[in-house]
């Protein structure tokens, strides 16, 4: 008993220590436990919120209402199908962070053509930046994220006139894009060491164009794939809602015996199954 007390105590110091940690940090880079949300005090958020995650909510539970009374003919099937939209948020969550990011590095990849334009023509980065931000808000939309995120750098930059390449590797470290940090990184080091900042930079916004373009076209083949294995899991579900709708009696055994039940059950346990394991071996990271 004194064991268990003294672990329970130790767990409660353990989280109690830990709270004042992120309490004297003001939460500042505090990232969650889930990989699609990184939290800070003005930060980049890249999960679903407000209308984006009552949408989800909505679809999910009509899909999986729809599969409920498909596979049971049972209203109260349905019903408790619509349960599992809330396990689901987590997948949906994952693909929403990431749509999101490949729009930012997408913007990103315009931005550099700005920018390493203005350089080439002898401007200094905070210009170049400036001018990056007004043509993301033409391309991209005021709304979008590398159009806020640019914009915030340069209106803090003439406000405060902070470094430039802290408020760049602020923005890296906020978006966890890989191509951002690079350029970043190159930036501190040519601002630090002294080095030609012209033409690294240059240097830098080509390498970083032909690895987005590369990556671009990576991503098309496999979601190329990722359409096939959706297509293929959903010929089943397909068949079975053609077999309801115009021969019933040929398979109403599956629906009015425990047997039947049971087969319907493993049938829609399979097709998930199948499912996540093509989104899964289709997962490449770049």
């Amino acid at each position: 008993m004194s064991t268990v007390r003294c672990r329970l105590r130790s767990y409660i110091n353990t989280f109690r220590e830990r709270v004042l940690s992120l309490r004297e940090k003001g939460f500042r880079g505090l990232k969650s436990s889930l990989s699609w949300e990184r939290a800070s005090e003005d930060g980049l958020c890249f999960s679903a919120r407000g209308k984006d995650r009552a949408s989800y909510f909505a679809a999910a539970c009509c899909a999986c209402c729809g599969l409920g009374l498909l596979f049971y003919r049972s209203v109260w099937a349905g019903l408790a199908a619509c349960l599992a939209s809330f396990p689901l948020e987590r997948y949906y969550q994952s693909f929403y962070a990431e749509k999101r990011r490949e729009r930012l590095l997408e913007g990103f990849k315009d931005a550099l053509y700005t920018i390493s334009g203005a350089v080439s023509a002898g401007r200094q980065m905070p210009f170049a930046i400036s001018l990056a931000a007004k043509s993301s808000e033409e391309t991209c939309g005021r709304d979008s994220d590398i159009c806020r995120e640019l914009s915030r750098i340069s209106e803090k930059y003439e406000s405060t006139n902070a470094d430039m390449g802290q408020l760049l590797s602020d923005f890296a470290d906020r978006s966890g894009v890989e191509e951002i940090g690079q350029f970043a990184s190159v930036y501190v080091t040519c601002q630090r060491c002294g080095g030609d900042l012209e033409l690294a930079c240059l240097k830098c916004s080509e390498l970083l164009l032909d690895k987005i373009s590369l990556k671009n076209e990576t991503r098309s083949l496999i979601d190329q794939k990722k359409l096939d294995i959706v297509l293929l899991t959903a010929m089943p579900v397909v068949i079975l809602l053609g077999l309801n709708l115009l021969n019933y009696g040929y398979i109403a055994a599956l629906y009015e015996t425990a047997a039947g039940r049971v087969v319907m059950s493993l049938c829609l346990l399979l097709i998930l199954c199948a499912l996540l394991w093509g989104i899964r071996i289709t997962k490449v990271e770049l």
